[in-house]
């Protein structure tokens, strides 16, 4: 009789673990969908508009913080924090360049919202290498890489001169320009995917 309640003690904690465990990995499916959502409504609101909302921004971080908060109460709550405020620290001499927008920098921090500092910080690594990759395609493919090197030129020769800190992108054609938020999601996708 006592080994039959034992293994039925065992039993009701294995179902109850179980169950856990599935609750939690159907919260990060869900997660990573809804990442993946707001990230390609960012994508197509950037290649038709030029600009990603902040509706959008604020709808991703709520989400992320429910998730984060959820899944990991105050630890949850402490890596949306982290992971919102990674890209503002990195990416903010860029945007002050204008070398990168706005509402990329906050776009990453939605990818850090969902996915705590430590996969945003991959993931704008990645961000940043295959944006590197994407406009040395598009330079080559305009054929304006010598241009794109004497703007460059040129610009440091002017704070050279002056010593003024001039926004990079002033001087920059339209092919010179291009949205961040594809090689943002390409990362994502990459580090869900395990690839990067």
């Amino acid at each position: 009789m006592r080994e039959h309640l034992i293994i039925r003690e065992t039993e009701a904690d294995f179902r109850v673990v179980s169950d856990r465990r599935d609750v939690y990995e159907s919260l990060k499916m869900i997660q990573v969908l809804s990442l993946l959502l707001v990230i390609q409504a960012a994508v197509l609101y950037d290649l038709d508009r030029g600009k990603i909302p902040n509706a959008l921004i604020l709808a991703g971080l709520g989400m992320g913080f429910i998730f984060q908060s959820v899944s990991g109460g105050f630890t949850g709550v402490v890596l949306f924090l982290g992971g919102i405020f990674l890209p503002v620290l990195i990416f903010g001499p860029l945007y002050y360049f204008r070398m990168i927008g706005a509402g990329d920098i906050k776009l990453m921090s939605v990818v850090g919202a969902f996915m705590g500092p430590a996969a945003c910080f991959s993931c704008m690594l990645w961000s940043v290498l295959t944006g590197g990759v994407l406009s040395f395609a598009l330079v080559l493919h305009h054929r304006s890489l010598f241009s794109r090197l004497l703007c460059l030129a040129d610009y440091v020769r002017e704070y050279r001169q002056t010593g003024v800190w001039k926004p990079y992108l002033e001087q920059a054609d339209e092919h010179a320009k291009f949205c961040f938020s594809i090689p943002v999601l390409i990362s994502v996708l990459g580090c869900i995917g395990g690839i990067f």
